[in-house]
């Protein structure tokens, strides 16, 4: 029998979703609400960092429990649906909420990151739908490349509305609005891009379907915790996506910010830098994600891992820009590999019918690692004084600290 074709409709249509999904991570979470909140409202890190944390805390305590429902029933999809249009929902009505209404900002902001994190456990799972085996490892890196695309084009689109041109062309119509002019165009193209999902995956039907309760799904839960004991390497792999999370996390909330105030790049310049890491990213999905059809995940991940560290070493210890341009793209490579090694690792360990309960703990461990990430990084800032601390450059800092 012929192999089918890993372009399907089917596929790129759950693909598409990566793309839709990663244009409010990018804008939203790396791009523009923090550096709004500290840049433009005067705040310091804190208004952001918690209120992100929260927003984890929560999806930490619902997604596992959730996934465990959705092995039951015939549902990944429509969960998918409603916590995909909370979240657009909510990043509109943010862009109406004036600057004396900052609580506002902030709740909407908690609901809308903890809806789409709510989606990603169902979105994952649905890669089962549309791919089998060692397929899905190709099928994953399309859907990560996918999304660093729809990083890449959700930027530009959105940036005319933020500074009025694109890279100095003077777009007609518009005048740049400021970074909060960023919230309703992204709620826009993310539910646009999210629709052919919606149309056109059809989600494997479960064999046997029944009805369960929230607390029949924390029961599924704590089953799942045990019986990882049945599966080898899934408790082990649960507890290092943990520690590498984190890590990963903290970059991503924080590398608009860095670039603005501590390597000092300009509106344009920002956007350009997480470009070029984007594409980068794009590159290392799809060339990676053909690697992981042939070799061991557990490796690449491990040689991925180690890549980051390097990386982010030698990002802190230098204020020469052409490096740090280069290291963006280094970075940006290593992290679509990351994405994309992780996800089949996870289903390749535990059995395809209990893939929503695994992947909801999957999701439990990023989402805690993304609780403590932030928050070590806000009391970092606030204790070496986020003015002092943040207007140096890191290489100026250790400098600092030997002479001192």
């Amino acid at each position: 029998m012929a192999k089918k074709s890993l372009f399907r409709k089917d596929v790129l249509a759950w693909s598409m979703y990566d793309f839709a999904n990663t244009i409010f991570s990018m804008n939203i979470i790396s791009l523009y609400l923090k550096r709004y909140i500290i840049e433009d409202l005067g705040k310091d890190d804190r208004y952001f960092d918690i209120p992100y944390a929260l927003s984890m805390l929560f999806a930490a305590l619902l997604l596992p429990a959730l996934g465990a429902i959705s092995d039951h029933s015939t549902k990944k999809k429509l969960f998918l649906f409603l916590f995909t249009m909370t979240c657009c929902i909510s990043i509109g009505l943010m862009a109406f909420v004036p600057s004396s209404m900052f609580i506002m900002l902030i709740v909407l902001f908690i609901i809308s990151n903890f809806s789409y994190e709510a989606g990603q456990p169902f979105y994952n799972s649905l890669l089962y739908s549309v791919a089998d085996g060692k397929d899905a490892r190709f099928v994953s890196g399309i859907g990560v490349a996918m999304g660093y695309i729809g990083s890449v084009l959700g930027m530009l689109i959105v940036l005319p509305f933020v500074t009025g041109s694109l890279f100095g062309l003077e777009i007609p119509f518009l005048e740049g609005g400021g970074k909060s002019a960023s919230f309703l165009p992204t709620a826009f193209l993310f539910a646009l891009f999210a629709v052919p999902l919606f149309l056109s995956v059809k989600e494997k039907e479960v064999k046997e379907t029944r009805k369960v309760t929230l607390i029949d799904g924390y029961k599924d839960v704590w089953d799942g915790v045990k019986s990882t004991k049945k599966y080898p390497g899934v408790l082990r792999f649960l507890i290092a996506d943990y520690f590498f999370e984190d890590a990963v996390t903290t970059v991503i909330l924080n590398i608009g910010i860095y670039c603005s105030i501590v390597i000092g790049l300009q509106e344009t310049e920002i956007t350009q830098f997480l470009i070029i890491s984007t594409i980068s990213a794009v590159a290392g999905s799809f060339i990676l994600g053909k690697i992981a059809q042939y070799y061991s995940l557990k490796k690449m991940l491990h040689y991925i891992i180690l890549g980051w560290i390097i990386a982010l070493l030698c990002l802190v210890m230098t204020d020469n820009r052409s490096f740090v341009w280069i290291l963006g793209s280094v970075v940006g490579v290593l992290l679509g590999g990351l994405w994309t090694t992780s996800r089949p690792m996870l289903g390749e360990l535990v059995p395809h019918n209990e893939l929503g309960k695994f992947f909801g703990l999957f999701s439990l461990s990023g989402r805690a690692a993304a609780i403590v990430g932030p928050l070590v990084w806000t009391t970092v800032v606030y204790l070496f004084n986020s003015e002092r601390f943040l207007g140096i450059k890191t290489a100026e800092l250790f400098n600092l600290i030997a002479g001192s």
